[in-house]
């Protein structure tokens, strides 16, 4: 009886590595493209969006306006963003969700129509917005980084923007025009 078990173990472990070796022989069908290299000991994940934000921002435009500084974007400013399409938005920043060389980065802006508050998040690095610019900065800006409680106070919350965009260039077109 153990001169059986024993036969049919060694059988067995002569088999098994014969068997579980025998689709190294072939050569493998790629089904995916090998991804790069590691560039100088960095991660695959951010050399990916390095190159997507290369890709998508080759100026660094977009980069330099939603980065922590005082030159870029902060919550209070009063931006105007141009569609390919030509339609345009323009709104109050409340809020910008960074991430870090992350693709994902997009502003929420407020504005009223009708009297009515809507707001909009914006993919900054959209392929089908032509332009952001800033139109307005204030002089002093209202404390938080995210200014989510003006929703809920009528003395904090945006008016028409597009009428304060218009009266703030007329009054710069008229004071243009009396120094001339």
């Amino acid at each position: 009886m153990f001169g059986l078990i024993t036969r049919s173990l060694g059988v067995k472990s002569v088999i098994q590595p014969i068997r579980s070796f025998h689709y190294l022989r072939k050569q493998l069908p790629t089904v995916f493209e090998p991804l790069p290299k590691r560039r100088n000991g960095e991660g695959v994940m951010p050399y990916l969006h390095r190159q997507l934000l290369q890709k998508h921002d080759p100026t660094g435009k977009r980069r330099a306006l939603v980065e922590n500084s005082n030159t870029g974007l902060r919550a209070g400013d009063i931006i105007k963003v141009t569609y390919l399409d030509r339609s345009d938005v323009t709104g109050r920043v409340i809020g910008i969700k960074r991430g870090f060389l992350n693709l994902g980065t997009n502003i929420l802006i407020r504005t009223k129509l009708n009297k009515v508050g809507s707001e909009l998040r914006i993919p900054v690095y959209n392929p089908n917005i032509r332009n952001i610019e800033v139109l307005h900065k204030p002089t002093r800006y209202m404390p938080r980084t995210k200014q989510y409680y003006i929703r809920e106070h009528k003395r904090y919350d945006v008016d028409d923007v597009e009428a304060f965009v218009k009266k703030q260039f007329g009054e710069g077109r008229k004071n243009k025009k009396a120094k001339k």
